[in-house]
């Protein structure tokens, strides 16, 4: 049996708006990943294309690796005049309205497209200007659909960000259902053809990290403790304690190969704060972006976080005893 289609068409109206806007503003979440930054690069290409005026806004900051050398491309505060122009304002991969941070206030009256994958969530904009596919790996196959509906060729460059978008996104095709996979894929194909080659980027991405950076990946997973009969693995870094890099990844990727997980928790401390990242196995029938969002988070059905007042001991006591009740 055929399954839904994932990527259903745009609604007219986000189409006139895109076409008939001269000026475009492209606005990605604070703290940025892969998929958030490649997808505003992709966004930017496209609407290039199309005669546009475009700003990239991103407040950062870019810890990540593979977003750290393209971090000139965009503008972390608003130039004086942007908003009163009053210019198209496309936000990807965000969904809450405060999830940019500061660069989203002052384009209030503007209107605002919002392009989106996670499956929770608030809705900051008209329901016709909208477009949110949580059956889409990556935000970034969503900017592709766009520019097909739009269109627009694909060209080499664009094939590129908009692949590094979706990898990031799925773990390097970890993340693919069976329900998403066929026709994810084919769009994959797409950007191959281009001349993206998936085994360079993988290299590129995951080349230059230091020994120190995995002896912290090493402390953290040796600190790993289970709730459950280790259908929950978690691990924590303290306010002080010193971290290199973003080791979140590594120590998810690792954690959910243990047998039996169905859940991995990553609490870090920071300013009066826990921040809460929240991986769920494939087959473990929990959507932990809704687990998040009980906490004020949101995400995907698998990757997901939150922030949450309070200690870290009293966080962690209270995320781990929601998450015994979910199982």
């Amino acid at each position: 049996m055929a399954s839904e289609k994932i990527y259903t068409p745009f609604p007219a109206a986000l189409l006139d708006a895109v076409r008939s806007a001269d000026e475009a503003v492209v606005i990605g979440h604070s703290n940025p990943d892969g998929d958030c930054i490649f997808s505003q690069l992709a966004c930017g290409r496209l609407l290039g294309h199309l005669g546009k005026k475009v700003t990239l806004l991103n407040q950062g900051p870019f810890q990540r690796d593979e977003i750290r050398a393209y971090e000139d491309r965009f503008l972390s505060e608003v130039p004086e005049g942007l908003a009163l122009r009053k210019p198209l304002v496309i936000v990807v991969d965000c969904s809450t309205f405060d999830r940019p941070g500061q660069v989203i206030r002052p384009f209030t009256q503007s209107r605002i497209i919002v392009l989106d994958h996670h499956s929770a969530g608030e809705r900051f904009t008209s329901e016709n200007l909208m477009y949110i596919r949580p059956q889409s790996v990556s935000t970034s196959l969503i900017v592709d659909h766009l520019r097909e509906e739009l269109g627009v060729p694909l060209d080499a460059e664009m094939a590129d960000y908009i692949y590094r978008g979706f990898a990031t996104d799925t773990g390097f095709f970890h993340f693919i259902s069976e329900a998403v996979g066929a026709e994810t894929l084919e769009r994959v194909a797409g950007l191959v053809a281009q001349g993206v080659s998936p085994y360079a980027v993988y290299d590129e991405m995951h080349d230059g990290k230091t020994l120190s950076y995995f002896k912290s990946v090493a402390r953290l997973i040796q600190r790993v403790s289970d709730r459950c009969g280790g259908a929950i693995l978690y691990t924590w870094t303290g306010a002080d304690e010193k971290i290199e890099g973003k080791p979140g990844d590594d120590i998810y990727s690792q954690l959910l190969q243990v047998a039996n997980v169905r859940i991995v928790l990553f609490f870090k401390e920071k300013d009066g704060q826990v921040e809460i990242g929240m991986r769920s196995k494939n087959m473990s029938g929990i959507d932990i972006g809704a687990f998040a969002a009980t906490f004020g988070g949101g995400g995907h059905r698998y990757a997901a976080g939150a922030n949450v007042e309070g200690t870290l001991s009293s966080v962690m006591d209270m995320v781990l005893d929601q998450a015994e009740k979910l199982l």
